[in-house]
């Protein structure tokens, strides 16, 4: 039942763990574009028994914000109609960032899960390097909050297309890279370990050529607080997270790529 209510926060930080290689700030993207639209299909295990249990997706629309040009990162993930009755799940992530420098405006995220609700804000003030933050859930008051701006700290959906943009080139096995996290106004220190190159099949047969990191998570509800988490990127200019598989307090959960369109580059990485 957790990962039903989770199934978007999981996948999110399923893919955080890329988003501060060699601690780099943004520089430039030749990755993505607007237009670009990504899905998953969240799995976990009941059991022996492996159940798909919702759909994740990312998307980049290009619009205003207060008047400034933005591009507006989406995320959704929703339960299948058929598991709605059971527990429904209906989260959304929303962050709006300048396209040429990655500076956010500002973070949303909505969430229904089976009856709880919260909405978290947060406004960026980078001048200042000050974040204001609301949160409200259920019937309890509104929170508000002030935190402080790290150096290279970005919020979940931001982080995701970071990650993306950075070089990795020059990874060697098992090098450790801090990363810093912004999430429900507290700043998480994880790191990442470079595994290697392997070819991973996906659910439509093909098979890709990718790079593989393991990352240590943040210890509590969800995670050991180990190296839970195993991700595999595709070895190409796009850099799209293929196949993810985290080990849970409550088993295990995996997310596969369901559809990938809009792209910026080819995809190379597609073993023939």
């Amino acid at each position: 039942m957790y990962l039903k209510k989770h199934c978007l926060s999981i996948l999110l930080l399923l893919i955080i763990p890329l988003s501060a290689l060699n601690a780099q700030c943004f520089k430039e993207n030749h990755v993505f574009q607007e237009g670009e639209y990504i899905s998953y299909t969240v799995s976990y295990s009941w059991g022996p028994v492996w159940v798909d249990a919702g759909l994740v997706t990312f998307s980049i629309d290009k619009e205003n914000y207060q008047g400034k040009p933005s591009w507006h990162l989406k995320s959704s993930g929703k339960t299948f109609k058929t598991y709605d009755f059971f527990f429904k799940v209906n989260d959304y992530y929303d962050s709006w960032i300048n396209p040429e420098t990655f500076h956010a405006y500002a973070f949303r995220r909505s969430v229904y899960e089976g009856g709880y609700t919260l909405l978290n804000t947060m406004q960026f003030d980078p001048s200042r390097q000050i974040i204001y933050s609301t949160t409200k859930t259920n019937n309890n008051p509104v929170r508000y909050d002030t935190l402080k701006q790290r150096y290279c700290a970005y919020d979940p959906l931001s982080a995701v297309y970071v990650t993306r943009t950075m070089d990795i080139s020059n990874l060697k096995p098992d090098m450790r890279i801090p990363v810093t996290v912004i999430l429900d106004d507290k700043t998480y220190e994880i790191y990442i370990k470079y595994l290697g190159k392997e070819i991973v099949q996906n659910r439509d047969e093909k098979k890709y050529r990718c790079i593989k990191f393991a990352a240590k998570m943040v210890e509590g509800t969800i995670f050991r607080g180990d190296e839970d988490v195993v991700v595999w990127v595709t070895d190409d200019d796009n850099r799209i997270p293929v196949y993810i598989e985290a080990k849970i307090l409550v088993g295990t959960v995996k997310a596969y790529l369901k559809e990938m369109k809009g792209l910026r580059n080819p995809v190379t990485s597609i073993v023939k």
